[in-house]
């Protein structure tokens, strides 16, 4: 028992970034109510803890989407001055799924050191009771997932 049951690879993946953003539940209800109203799904959603007055926001999508997104950037770089977006695109998302994650230490641990040993680099992380999506460039995709099979004695979907 390691953890994983299974691993799956979501391959064109956008990251979007927004550094220096103000620590405001007000402004971030209103960038993702803008981007679901453009029909936009998200994933790995993550956010920095403060510091000072400002976060820092990710988040994920399919590079399809990118253009809708790119689009809601600019306006909101328009009216606030501050931000300092970083889009990446080019990347894939490797998510690791086990039940057994609920309630074992160390899964993410051996996740990290995997694709640490592989010399991938890790641009996300972000984690659920039982699930660690991991995403990576795309040219380090299959070092990065082979480590992880070779780990969890799993095969990816």
């Amino acid at each position: 028992m390691n953890g994983v049951s299974k691993i799956s690879i979501v391959e064109d993946v956008a990251l979007v970034t927004f550094h220096k953003v103000p620590n405001d539940p007000k402004l971030l209800s209103t960038i993702f109510t803008g981007l679901a109203n453009v029909k936009v799904n998200l994933d790995m959603i993550s956010q920095t803890a403060p510091q000072g007055h400002y976060i820092d926001i990710s988040f994920t999508l399919l590079a399809n989407q990118l253009v809708e997104v790119l689009g809601l950037v600019n306006k909101f770089c328009e009216t606030h001055a501050d931000f300092k977006p970083m889009v990446s695109n080019g990347n894939c998302k490797i998510q690791l799924y086990g039940e057994e994650m609920r309630e074992m230490y160390g899964v993410a641990a051996a996740a990290i050191t995997a694709v640490a040993d592989a010399n991938a680099e890790l641009t996300l992380i972000s984690t659920g009771e039982v699930e660690i999506s991991l995403l990576v460039p795309q040219a380090c995709c299959n070092e990065a997932v082979g480590a992880l099979e070779k780990a969890f004695q799993v095969k990816a979907d």
